[in-house]
């Protein structure tokens, strides 16, 4: 097994794994995802087809060993962009739901962001803001309505 010849599966499973994942979205194209990745034309850059260059990149910029993927997870900042050092970040599983094609960005006040962004920035509940989002109300509008108690809305 190649892993074992750099001590990437020995001593670094996970980013092994996360690499391995990685480099299968972007070239193999019986991979779930392939469509999403290496379909859409998303590469890897030369420098990470190599493990251990990848591993030192992923220690330099916050990859925490033992972290799970919840914690510790690869993020495309531009999510049209390839894999390589200028694109990519570790996040944890909150920051990468909000880093999504499908995601829907509101503007309120110059500011950008998700309506999970715009829950928590509110403190209103995320379904509410979805909900209200659905029956085509303004973001002013869903900024600006009170929650009742248990829930209701202000009409």
């Amino acid at each position: 097994m190649s892993g074992y010849k750099h001590g990437g599966w020995i001593n670094n499973r996970h980013l092994y794994t996360v690499w391995s994942d990685m480099l299968s979205r972007c070239r193999n194209q019986n991979h779930k995802q392939f469509k999403d990745y290496g379909g859409r034309g998303i590469t890897v850059c030369e420098e990470w087809k190599d493990f251990p260059t990848f591993r030192e990149w992923a220690f330099a910029t916050g990859y925490v060993d033992g972290d799970n993927r919840e914690k510790c997870t690869i993020d495309r900042i531009d999510v049209n962009g390839n894999y390589e050092p200028s694109n990519c970040r570790w996040a944890n599983r909150k920051v990468q739901m909000n880093n999504r094609r499908v995601n829907v960005l509101l503007t309120y006040n110059g500011e950008t962001k998700t309506l999970a962004q715009w829950a928590d920035t509110l403190g209103i509940c995320y379904s509410t803001i979805t909900s209200r989002y659905c029956r085509g109300w303004s973001i002013e509008r869903i900024a600006n309505t009170p929650v009742r108690a248990y829930g209701k809305e202000s009409v």
